[in-house]
């Protein structure tokens, strides 16, 4: 599944907080992990001419003790018999983790969502966001308090929203699931400004007039009753097609505001991983489902697989030490 994973750090323990989680990974999947670090300008004038200024913007002893602490890591990783490597890298941040991705064809990037105290986390946190909105492969997000278990990944959540693109990381799940003997949950959500519902009764037999009466009682004027339905049914085929492939899954279907939703049921199941991609339904929808997921990314506490659409594209090479 993921045989390269590149893992983006800043010398602070709050970014090293993602390591744990790649190594129960790495071990799973016999994965090779890429550590690597920005040397960003030391002058903000560097920035405008990296080129012109690469005396003045980075100083050797910097990329010295930079490639000393990735090392270190490298050595750690390969005396437990993982595979890693380093790589160091120059310029601004996001942008060269951006072209890291394309150069060394990592098929998954792991980091924390804040990086180190003070401004430098705010930095670090809009680094996230920005590697989130523009990476063309799998990110794996985790907040800095968040420890693995030792039942790591044994409970999915994965929200969809009835389109294709909010499909796409049903593979990623079903990988990872294999890799774990996880739980799936899927969670399907009829958007409102209302307060939250959740509908346990997907699997019963019911008849289609008691169902509609059911949920018409809960939802009022608010909804329509087709909408709800045509959800229960998308779930239900859902269920359907990967319990015949062997897995374990549950659906719920939500009545409320999409975040709220996914941090509530992620919660209820005690979820130790989110799994969703980073865009949805096209248009204004698109949109939309992307906000969802940097909300999911701000309130929650667990781990999150965010899956994009879309392929990378080449980069020049010229940014790397």
């Amino acid at each position: 599944m993921y045989k390269k994973i590149l893992v983006p750090l800043d010398g602070s323990e709050r970014a090293e907080a993602i390591l744990p989680h790649i190594e129960n990974l790495a071990k799973h999947e016999e994965a090779n992990i890429v550590f690597t670090q920005v040397v960003e300008p030391a002058t903000r004038s560097a920035v405008l001419n990296l080129e012109q200024d690469s005396e003045v913007a980075f100083k050797p002893q910097k990329i010295d003790a930079i490639k000393k602490y990735l090392t270190g890591w490298q050595d750690k990783f390969q005396e437990q018999g993982l595979s890693a490597e380093i790589l160091l890298l120059r310029g601004v941040a996001v942008e060269a983790i951006l072209d890291a991705v394309a150069v060394t064809n990592a098929d998954l990037v792991a980091m924390t969502s804040q990086g180190r105290t003070g401004l430098a986390q705010v930095f670090y946190g809009s680094v996230a966001s920005g590697v989130l909105n523009r990476v063309n492969c799998p990110l794996l997000l985790v907040r800095p308090e968040t420890k693995p278990s030792t039942e790591t990944n044994k409970q999915i959540l994965v929200p969809l929203d009835g389109s294709m693109r909010s499909e796409a990381v049903i593979p990623h799940v079903e990988g990872i699931a294999k890799l774990y003997n996880a739980k799936i949950t899927l969670v399907r959500i009829v958007r409102t400004g209302y307060q939250t519902t959740v509908f346990a009764d997907l699997e019963q037999d019911l008849k289609e007039e008691l169902i509609s009466d059911k949920l018409f009682n809960k939802l009022g004027q608010h909804q329509e009753i087709a909408r709800v339905k045509e959800a229960r049914q998308y779930l239900l085929d859902w269920q359907k097609k990967l319990t015949e492939q062997g897995f374990d899954v549950e659906v719920t279907l939500m009545y409320g505001r999409s975040i709220d939703c996914i941090i509530e049921i992620a919660e209820e199941i005690n979820a130790d991983l989110i799994a969703m991609t980073s865009k949805g339904r096209t248009g204004l929808d698109q949109v939309f489902y992307g906000s969802v997921a940097s909300g999911v990314l701000n309130r929650s506490t667990r781990p999150l697989l965010l899956v994009p659409a879309g392929n990378a594209a080449e980069v020049p090479v010229e940014n790397f030490v």
